[in-house]
């Protein structure tokens, strides 16, 4: 009698197939900040790749958030330092409504910048309507 010690792997290649599929599918949810409401302006945009970043976001009722958490504009500062402290080249994405001023935005990156980031870019969504 001779004794088979040959190992199947076809069903462990499809459980690893089937994680690889539902991380692909489940990392851009949980990475993003965007569970406070904000309509951003349209502009021909490229998609970024998803990492995680920082997320001001300013509503246009005037209402400012750091990582989905509302913040008063004086602990802005102090709130990104804390973020930054961990990696300052981590990204700082502005979420400002179309409705807000532009002096607005420029005073949150101001604050940004104060801060210490180093990298910071304002958020679009790619206008769909225009042919280039």
């Amino acid at each position: 009698m001779v004794a088979n010690h040959n190992i199947d792997v076809l069903p462990m290649a499809a459980i690893g197939l089937i994680l690889v599929i539902l991380m692909v599918i489940m990392a851009p949810m949980v990475t993003t900040h965007a569970e406070t409401e904000v309509e951003v302006p349209a502009a021909h945009t490229e998609e970024r790749e998803v990492e995680e970043d920082i997320a001001v976001t300013l509503t246009r009722d005037g209402h400012l958030f750091l990582n989905d958490i509302e913040i008063s504009p004086t602990q802005l500062v102090d709130g990104l330092k804390s973020e930054l402290a961990r990696d300052p080249y981590k990204l700082t994405i502005i979420r400002g409504d179309k409705e807000v001023l532009h002096a607005d935005v420029l005073e949150i990156l101001a604050a940004c910048r104060k801060a210490g980031a180093l990298r910071m870019a304002c958020a679009t969504r790619q206008d769909t309507s225009r042919v280039y």
